[in-house]
């Protein structure tokens, strides 16, 4: 593994996804003047971010921002009582883990980056859907155990997010159908989480801006797939 691939990762960019990762840092930082709660907050919108835009390019150093976020923004979950948002997190923070090793590991480089791009074709789809209604009966159970109070929400969301975090290790374009859909659901989730748990507006900005990335990836990660062929 390079030392240095983590800033490599940040280079070479179309001038474009440099101004859309700036533009959503900014709105994050918009959205935490108007409603400043709490700095680590900041941190972790902020790496999730950089996370999802390193995803969208492909890049391994996805894992370690993603690390950061997870660490953080299930902290918080678990303070405001969300437990499937620190269920979720839990699951990243070991994902994160693996992915990061896998993606160097597969690397010939050792830079990580994604180029054997996959795609879901056929009854490969009805093995994700069993995969995720799978874990959706088994985050439902959990969260039961814990009293959630958006139990069967929270569930889907969990199991829609999961099931995008496996094929992105496994390096599918299709996770980004997932991510789309969880990223939907995390919306709704963290509004009502605003109003009636005293949730953080900042986080729900941030999965706003979630779902155009997903859109952009899905697009980029068909290209790269298609530059290889």
């Amino acid at each position: 593994m390079r030392s240095n691939f983590i800033i490599n990762d940040f280079k070479g960019w179309k001038r474009k996804n440099y101004l859309f990762l700036f533009a959503m840092i900014l709105v994050q930082l918009i959205a935490f003047v108007f409603n400043p709660s709490s700095w680590i907050t900041l941190v972790g919108g902020l790496s999730g971010i950089i996370c999802v835009n390193l995803i969208a390019q492909g890049k391994a150093s996805n894992y370690i921002f993603g690390f950061i976020s997870a660490l953080i923004i299930g902290y918080f979950g678990f303070k405001t009582r969300v437990y499937a948002e620190v269920l979720l997190q839990s699951f990243y923070i070991v994902m994160d883990i693996t992915g990061l090793y896998t993606w160097l590991k597969v690397s010939e480089d050792g830079s990580g980056n994604v180029t054997d791009v996959k795609t879901l074709k056929g009854i490969q789809w009805l093995y994700v859907g069993f995969i995720w209604l799978g874990i959706g009966i088994v985050a439902y159970s959990i969260l039961g155990f814990v009293n959630d109070a958006q139990q069967l929400l929270d569930a889907v969301t969990f199991s829609v997010s999961a099931t995008a975090m496996l094929l992105m290790i496994k390096r599918y374009q299709s996770q980004f159908v997932f991510w789309l859909l969880g990223n939907l659901f995390s919306i709704v989730l963290w509004f009502r989480a605003g109003i009636h748990a005293g949730g953080d507006y900042a986080l729900f900005v941030m999965y706003c801006m979630y779902t155009i990335n997903s859109i952009y990836g899905m697009i980029h990660w068909l290209k790269i797939k298609k530059n290889n062929y």
